[in-house]
């Protein structure tokens, strides 16, 4: 049987997955991954299909809402509330493995992993291609590059129960 991987799929660090929204034809895939949580960007383009795979497959789903309304949108892309929220979320061992989603994999999912690698103390260089490799040309790009740029990682807290990929953080040089 062939396995289809939702759009943008990548592995970011082990058992922590990134993608846009899943359809019918990624659910076989999906399920090779063991998810324990899905950290849904936003609950606007869940369709009831996925909500019952996820419900189905025993899947927690967290929905993090972005509260920037739309007449903000080209002024400030994203509310920082969403991104600590989601990160927060990635930073308890306890979700995963986990999938953060947003609808193409690209915007709002493309800004957490940019500013999860600002807390793993990323060069920019390298956060950028990485965010680069999935936003494709995007008009806001520069936006959400200055707002991951801006972001204060200091909103995170990790804790004993971090993974190990950020455990590392707190190690010194």
């Amino acid at each position: 049987m062939a396995l289809f991987p939702p759009m943008n799929f990548s592995a970011v660090e082990d058992d922590l997955y990134r993608s846009g929204m899943p359809f019918e034809i990624n659910f076989e895939f999906i399920k090779t991954l063991k998810l324990k949580t899905v950290v849904v960007l936003s609950s606007t383009y869940v369709d009831d299909s996925v909500s019952k795979f996820f419900e189905d497959n025993c899947i927690q789903v967290v929905y993090v809402e972005n509260s920037v309304t739309d007449a903000l949108q080209g002024v400030l892309p994203f509310a920082e509330e969403m991104v600590t929220e989601a990160l927060t979320i990635l930073a308890d061992k306890a979700n995963y493995p986990v999938l953060v989603l947003c609808k193409t994999g690209r915007n709002l999912t493309g800004v957490v992993v940019a500013c999860l690698r600002k807390l793993q103390r990323w060069s920019f260089i390298s956060i950028y291609e990485e965010y680069r490799r999935y936003a494709g040309g995007l008009r806001l790009q520069q936006q959400h590059e200055q707002f991951v740029e801006l972001f204060d990682t200091d909103l995170i807290t990790i804790i004993a129960n971090s993974p190990p990929f950020l455990l590392k953080r707190l190690k010194p040089c």
